[in-house]
């Protein structure tokens, strides 16, 4: 189906891609903004030679002006397609069964190769080709639909991007006393590894749980009195908590009282 390619963009992601398309023999030309070793400007785009497919590995705000400048150059049976998680397929200036989009829902070092064997690729196009030639690319490919790719990118952010976002308060919580969230991250990983096993509000351990509120309340006041340095926290951990207790059957916390200011 493809034996040559453009990859288009040379940041994290095109740059594993284009090392796995040349893993599985297809001949890549690399572009970027800018030249370097082994890739091309996108300013000579106009001298590109066709391929079989051009794949778009740019930030999503610049996905539909890349792929109007491709196709311009390209032959009208190129393949074309991006990687986005919620750009929607249709920006792809081509042929509806000559588009895909190829989202892996992970996110990529700059040099930690990934293990596409085991990687997560989720194919969305109406053509199911598609589909059984991304598994050449990663086995676990599996299809998505214009209705379904959404919810799992918000998934996505929910789950990755705001569970960094967590530690990294919890992080500069300890580290204004001197603790180091490392010696934490045996709890973490194991409370994650739980979770992802299914039913995660039930996997879920601690005073929330057995409805200890002496020690919740002992949580909220100190995560008040650090508002103004961890405002969020406080925030937070009142709304997870209450879905904690919820779950398990138990009353929320009653709302911080607070003190009223002089007259």
């Amino acid at each position: 189906m493809i034996h040559s390619a453009h990859v288009i963009g040379m940041g994290r992601l095109g740059r594993h891609l284009a090392n796995r398309l040349e893993a599985l023999d297809i001949s890549v030309t690399r572009w970027s903004r800018t030249a370097g070793p082994g890739t091309a400007s996108m300013e000579g785009w106009h001298s590109a030679t066709d391929a079989d497919a051009a794949f778009l590995a740019v930030p999503d705000g610049a996905i539909a002006e890349v792929a109007a400048q491709a196709a311009k150059q390209l032959s009208p049976e190129t393949l074309m397609v991006h990687h986005a998680g919620a750009v929607p397929l249709s920006v792809l200036p081509v042929k509806e069964d000559w588009r895909a989009v190829m989202w892996p829902p992970m996110t990529f070092g700059t040099d930690n190769i990934p293990d596409w064997n085991t990687l997560p690729l989720g194919v969305e196009s109406p053509h199911p080709r598609w589909r059984e030639w991304a598994k050449k690319i990663a086995p676990n490919a599996f299809e998505l639909t214009a209705e379904n790719r959404p919810k799992l990118h918000l998934g996505a952010v929910l789950s990755g991007n705001l569970t960094a976002a967590w530690i990294g308060a919890v992080e500069a919580l300890l580290k204004a006393h001197d603790l180091p969230i490392s010696v934490l991250s045996p709890l973490i990983e194991e409370s994650v590894n739980k979770a992802l096993k299914g039913n995660a509000l039930k996997s879920v351990s601690g005073p929330a749980t057995r409805n200890d509120r002496a020690t919740l309340e002992q949580q909220v006041t100190a995560l008040h009195n650090a508002g103004g340095e961890h405002p969020e926290l406080g925030q937070l951990h009142r709304i997870l908590t209450n879905l904690i207790l919820q779950h398990h059957g138990h009353p929320p916390l009653p709302p911080i009282q607070t003190t009223p200011g002089p007259h």
